[in-house]
């Protein structure tokens, strides 16, 4: 779904007007195929995001800066190194293609002041060239003369072969009569000048990417719970099997006691001994099976110690029977979950859940890049209550203890749904002030909201400072102890609960 030519005519429209006496401050890293291009105008802030995702090339403003990395790609340090501080002139698109180009003016990255200059830095021409080409796309930094000096990892460059230190050759113009002219989302009547056209992308391509974010994530736990399946009933199979074996331990002791009565009646070498079971009505004759390479004490001995080591392991192995059952049927709930989750926030939970239950494997090379990563994203979504106070809530089990353990200070409320699966919520309070009623109240609303008990008439929320609130060694995720507190009836007030939602910082 990335942008068609005629969409980033539209998008370059939009930018022009903001490039005059513009210079950039900062390159800000996303990812590894993402940066956004931190730049001042007279008046206003803006911030270009530069994205050549596979499927996802685009170009368009956004309104929020995302954390950077704490280690940015080798490419993002040579743009900063050419781009922070320089003055942008131009931006250009290349007529009936996907590629633009911007013009700039940067400190020559070469130069290196005497200690006693004075007077500005001198200043090169260079060139950013972003080719938003779908599966190829890439971004290229030339100097003044168009050698490419750098260029986003990756071997994306179609089959040219562009290196650093060579000439920037521009790929074959697409055919005409292509897709390039279509224009989604009625861009095209948008205002360029309110910025509606970038909003509108932002809103599309975030969408798209949660959509596949969803998609990349069910296929990962399907995967691995189908696999976590097969191998619990091949394991609960086999220990069945080895019960079977264990069930047979009065067998082995039975017929050693045979034996002891028939001593001095069999000879040695035999390979089975007829001899009356005694504990059978009638005494009946039985065979017992012999190691014939044995004596008749030895093969005794034999089967009692079978008898004693089968004994010994018949509560292991139905502890281990146990165990693996009750493991299946978790399986097997995450399973019914799994197909009964729609939306990616309720996967990622069920997700970490099962990572911290042991059930499946952290993904590796499956990315769990979201706008934020998952090694950036914060343990908690942020609110704010009637007075503005600050409303955090947790996002899962091991982010409520997170958020509990970690991040709530003595003095602040700590909030929870009583005999309801939720989350922990936490309203933020300053030194030597007392929690206003109506703050309380909007925070024991997020609490019952955020439980399993939201579509209750009436839901009770035990609330206490946080500093009341332990988690006692051995405790599972999310589970802690409170001494004290108190309890507030809830009943969800949509309007309450409308605003609150509306008020969260992303």
């Amino acid at each position: 779904m990335s942008l068609s030519r005629a969409e980033i005519e539209l998008i370059v429209e939009e930018i022009k007007p903001t490039l005059e006496r513009a210079t950039i401050q900062r390159v800000l890293e996303v990812d590894e195929r993402t940066f956004v291009l931190r730049y001042r105008q007279p008046g206003q802030n803006l911030l270009l995001l530069i994205s050549t995702q596979p499927q996802m090339a685009r170009l368009h403003f956004v309104t929020e800066r995302t954390r950077q990395p704490e280690q940015p790609t080798a490419f993002t340090m040579l743009l900063r190194k050419w781009l922070d501080g320089a003055f942008i002139e131009a931006i250009k698109q290349r007529q009936g293609d996907r590629i633009v180009e911007l013009t700039v003016r940067s400190v020559d990255p070469q130069w290196i002041p005497a200690e006693d200059f004075q007077g500005p830095a001198p200043r090169v021409v260079a060139y950013l060239v972003i080719e938003l080409t779908g599966a190829v796309a890439n971004v290229f930094l030339l100097d003044a003369k168009r050698i490419v000096r750098g260029h986003q990892p990756g071997e994306a460059s179609g089959t040219r072969t562009l290196r650093v230190g060579a000439p920037y050759e521009a790929p074959a113009l697409p055919p005409a009569g292509t897709k390039a002219d279509f224009v989604r989302w009625q861009l095209d009547s948008l205002d360029p000048s309110t910025f509606q056209r970038s909003a509108c992308l932002s809103h599309a391509f975030e969408h798209l990417g949660c959509e596949g974010r969803q998609d990349e994530l069910t296929r990962h736990l399907r995967s691995q719970l189908r696999q976590r399946q097969r191998a619990l009933k091949k394991r609960v199979a086999n220990i069945e099997r080895d019960l079977q074996k264990v069930g047979n331990a009065e067998q082995f002791r039975r017929w050693g006691e045979l034996l002891q009565a028939a001593h001095g009646q069999i000879k040695r070498g035999a390979a089975s001994a007829s001899v009356p079971d005694y504990y059978q009505e009638g005494m009946p004759t039985v065979e017992v099976p012999l190691d014939p390479a044995r004596s008749l004490p030895d093969n005794i001995a034999r089967y009692f110690h079978q008898y004693r080591r089968y004994k010994d392991a018949t509560s292991r192995v139905e502890e281990r029977l146990l165990a693996s059952m009750e493991e299946l049927e978790l399986t097997n709930a995450a399973v019914a979950r799994l197909e009964a989750s729609d939306e990616l926030t309720a996967l990622e939970a069920l997700y970490d859940e099962l990572v911290e239950k042991r059930l499946i494997s952290k993904r590796g090379a499956v990315p769990r890049a979201r706008a934020k990563t998952a090694a950036q994203r914060l343990p908690y979504r942020e609110f704010l209550a009637h007075s503005g106070a600050t409303i955090l809530v947790g996002r899962g089990a091991r982010h409520n203890d997170a958020l509990t353990t970690n991040l709530a200070r003595g003095r602040d409320i700590w909030l929870h749904a009583r005999d309801w699966a939720g989350a922990h919520v936490v309203l933020r309070i300053d030194r030597d002030q007392q929690p206003k009623s109506e703050d309380l109240l909007d925070a024991a609303t997020l609490a019952a909201y955020f439980s399993r008990g939201k579509n209750d008439t009436l839901v009770d929320v035990t609330y206490t400072q946080a500093k009341h609130v332990r988690k006692p060694k051995g405790f599972g995720p999310g589970m802690v102890t409170i001494a004290g507190g108190s309890t507030l009836g809830i009943s969800i007030e949509p309007e309450r609960l409308g605003r609150l939602l509306e008020t969260e910082i992303s």
